[in-house]
């Protein structure tokens, strides 16, 4: 019986430049990791920006609606009062409304 066996040698020199290989490799990951986040941290900056412009175009349009909203009930309110000014009490409202309801 025989016995064969493979015999594996690797120098100290050939293990170094397999090291030198695989930092150089992890260093270039390292590089291009740090440039994506670095991309990513501007876009992220960039939308907080914008969520700000639109949050403050949201409370301005708030305000505006709000406002607005005033403006119509005032208005309602004068539309009422010239009714009841008007029309409800005068002579020829209280004329018109006898004859035409009638």
């Amino acid at each position: 019986m025989e016995n064969t066996s493979i015999n594996i040698s690797i120098t100290n020199a050939e293990i170094r430049d397999n090291l030198i290989v695989i930092k150089l490799s992890l260093e270039n990951l390292l590089s291009e990791t740090k440039k994506e986040l670095f991309g990513k941290n501007l876009e992220i900056k960039s939308l907080k920006k914008e969520l700000g412009n639109l949050h403050n175009l949201t409370d301005g349009n708030r305000q505006l609606i709000n406002k607005l909203l005033t403006d119509i009930g005032k208005l309602q309110n004068d539309v009422e009062w010239y009714k009841k000014t008007y029309v409800q009490r005068s002579f020829f409202g209280t004329f018109f409304e006898k004859i035409f309801k009638n």
